[in-house]
Order: structure tokens, then sequence, then C-alpha cells
């Protein structure tokens, strides 16, 4: 019985230890979803700021499309701890992309996913720690799109999590982007001075238009995994709290059944002549 006490304590021991590291997992997983809506808001002005450009340089300018499946930019999952979001994601890529597309993922674990299915990448990185590195990466897969845009025509899409109840996984296209018109702002009647070509001016916009619709993508990416995780440690530390209730009614019963057995033996002996 002595031996059975121990074994419960050392369970409790355990649970107490799995408890904690649920715990952290979901406090860090929150800081870095709010982190990453804040971010958001600031890539959305950043990206307001471009398309002011071109209407502030009253340029009629429109972005190369050609026939093709083109590129898809999958934003997925680095790791594990966040519920069934990265098979979601992995799912919508394999059926919401069109054959023949390549694909770039963003997310060491659902880039696995899709090797298992047969769908390996054209380039994969992992999704970044927090949304400090996301501006980096971001610039990265915006060197890799333009490298790979001649090998694989067509537009470009990114298929992402939402951070929308359900967390669902949608696909939308970032390139060719819809360009503003030639249109100055009221009371902005001069063109501003410039020092480049227009056609050089016009591409380089171009690309940090498609920069910030990637760098918006992986942050909203980012933050859907981390809300999937928030959500995934709520749940286990609900079935902790369940198995610690659990393992404390064993403890209780079978310290009572101690008991019982000390005073048996205690009533034996003292009958004993």
């Amino acid at each position: 019985m002595t031996r059975r006490l121990e074994d419960i304590r050392r369970r409790q021991a355990v649970i107490e230890d799995i408890g904690e590291v649920v715990g952290a997992l979901r406090a860090i997983a929150a800081a870095r979803a709010a982190g990453a809506q804040g971010a958001v808001e600031a890539i959305g002005a950043y990206g307001d700021h471009i398309a002011a450009a071109f209407a502030r340089l009253a340029i009629r300018a429109t972005a190369p499309e050609q026939a093709g499946p083109g590129l898809t930019v999958v934003v997925g999952a680095a790791q594990g701890f966040c519920g069934g979001y990265p098979a979601r994601v992995a799912a919508a890529a394999l059926g919401l992309v069109p054959s023949g597309t390549g694909l770039i993922v963003i997310g060491q674990r659902s880039r696995a996913m899709l090797e298992a299915e047969g769908v390996p990448p054209v380039w994969s990185a992992d999704l970044p720690a927090a949304p400090a590195f996301v501006p980096a990466l971001a610039s990265k897969v915006t060197d890799v799109l333009l490298e790979l845009g001649p090998r694989h025509p067509g537009p470009i899409a990114v298929l992402s999590g939402t951070d929308d109840p359900g967390l669902p996984v949608a696909a939308r296209r970032i390139w060719p982007p819809p360009m503003p018109q030639a249109a100055p702002p009221a009371g902005a009647t001069v063109p501003p001075l410039t020092t480049l070509e227009p056609a050089a001016l016009i591409h380089a916009l171009l690309a940090e238009m498609l920069f910030a619709e990637l760098a918006r993508a992986i942050m909203q990416g980012l933050q859907a995994e981390s809300r999937a995780r928030v959500e995934a440690m709520a749940r286990a530390a609900s079935n902790l709290k369940t198995r610690r209730q659990e393992i404390e009614r064993q403890y209780r019963q079978a310290r009572q059944e101690q008991m019982t057995t000390e005073l048996l033996e205690l009533a034996a002996a003292s009958g004993d002549p």
C-alpha cells in the first residue's frame, strides 16, 4: 500500500510539471498573438503608403501578368502543440492550390505534412518565432518569388489561417496587385520631384507592394498559429485539471485503505494472547 501511495504522489508531481509547461506555452503563444496583431495593423498602414505613392506620382502603371498556375505561398505551422490547425492548412493547400502551382511553404511542420502527401515545395523556410523576425523573412521570400516567377508564370497567391472564430484557412491573390488609379490627392496638383526613371521607380514600388503583402500574410499566419496554440493549451489545461482531480481521488482512496489496513493490523495485534 505504501508503494501505491508513492506511485500516486509521483503521478501528481508529473501532472504538476506538465501543467507548468502548458501554462508557459500558453502565455508565450498569447504574447506572440498580441504582438502579431499590432504588427499586422502597422504593415497595413505601410501598404497604404505605397498605394498612396502611386496616386501621388500620377503614373498610370500596370503590373505584368502571365498565364499559368503561378506560385502559392503557404503560411502554415512551425511546430506542434496547436491542435488540428497544421492539418487544416495542409488540407487547404492540397484542395485549393491549382495543379502545377509552385509551392513556397513557410513552416516546417506544414512542409513535412505536404511532403508526406507527395507535394514537395520548390522553396521553404520556417515560420519565425516572434513578430520581430517577420520582415526579414518577408524580404527573403520577396527575392525568392521574383527569382522563381519566370519559371512559374502566372499569379501569386498566399494561403494562411485568419484570426477569425475557428481560425479558418483562406487563399487570396497578391500578384498582380490592384493598381491605384493615377489621380493625385486633392490639393496635390504637381507630382513630386523624382530622381529615378519612371520604369525603375514603378518596379521598385511594385516590389515593395509584394513585400508588404507577404509580410502581412506571414504575420497573420504567425498570429493564427499562436491563437491555435493558445486554444490547444487551454484544452490541455482543462484535461490536466480533470486528470489531477482523478489522481487526488485515487490518493484519498488509497490513504483511507492504508489507514483501514493499519487499524485492522492493530486490532489483530491487540487481540493476540
